[in-house]
């Protein structure tokens, strides 16, 4: 079965599940956490063609189910949970389910993350908008043949962030009374926390943030043109900025407080959302 079949029979097995037409679609980042109104769960080992034999992802704080329901009036999916490359997954794995949203006619997709801030101007526990990135790592999910049934062959990231979620997004926030810092993430590939002269190096090219995911869903989703947005919580501050040493429970710590002002943020879009 190639990629193009197994997404479309993911996306077909997953709208029966649910049987009813969703709105948008949610990813979340480590820690962060997202409850809806009149929710079903499926679990990630129970969705066929799930990359890596069905086996979902190890990392602590991700709960690796897909959880449907209702928030300020759309029909939300949500993926708890996502698989990363340093995990041993191929890119294309990585990018699989941001194709099965794509395929199941949902009009938007938002993705959340956990990160450390580059950016003095940022704090632990702050929200940024992203408005670009720079990818630390070279392996992407467009490698190899190209199947025009998913997307062009070269895609174009002069605007890899959908102006009106964007938008949308900064409105909110602002009358919420919500800080939504706008900035660049780089990508890195992980697992370790990154290098003091790393973070310098990273900062130079003009990264904001460094993270160890989101890329690769964000670039699969250009791909297959599917709008996106993404807000990624900063948990942390990057090494020799912040005095401590890194930790992945105080990253979990700092992302379940974050969880309710990003609901707050994400429940105030949906509602002006169409």
């Amino acid at each position: 079965m190639t990629y193009y079949d197994k997404i479309i029979e993911t996306a077909k097995f997953i709208s029966d599940f649910y049987g009813e037409k969703i709105d948008y679609a949610v990813v979340l980042g480590s820690g962060i956490s997202l409850e809806l109104d009149n929710q079903k769960e499926l679990s990630y080992a129970d969705i066929p063609n799930f990359p890596g034999n069905n086996k979902s992802s190890h990392v602590k704080g991700h709960a690796n189910k897909l959880t449907f329901g209702n928030v300020a009036g759309k029909t939300v999916m949500v993926l708890n949970g996502r698989l990363h490359y340093y995990e041993g997954h191929s890119m294309k794995d990585v990018a699989f389910m941001t194709y099965v949203v794509k395929f199941m006619n949902i009009k938007g997709l938002f993705i959340t993350n956990a990160c450390g801030a580059i950016n003095t101007n940022y704090s632990e526990g702050d929200i940024v908008c992203l408005d670009d990135f720079i990818s630390l790592v070279t392996d992407n999910p467009l490698i190899g043949a190209n199947d025009d049934r998913l997307g062009q062959r070269f895609v174009d990231m002069t605007t890899p962030f959908n102006p009106k979620l964007v938008e949308t997004l900064s409105k909110s926030a602002e009358e919420l009374n919500i800080t939504l810092h706008h900035g660049t993430y780089g990508f890195f590939m992980g697992p370790y926390f990154e290098t003091r002269a790393e973070i310098q190096a990273f900062k130079t090219m003009g990264c904001d943030l460094v993270g160890m995911s989101t890329v690769p869903e964000v670039i699969a989703a250009n791909h297959a043109q599917l709008p996106v947005a993404v807000l990624a919580c900063a948990t942390n501050m990057a090494t020799g900025i912040q005095e401590r040493k890194h930790d992945h429970e105080h990253v979990l710590k700092t992302a379940q407080k974050i969880s309710g002002n990003l609901k707050q943020l994400l429940t105030k879009t949906l509602e002006k959302l169409d």
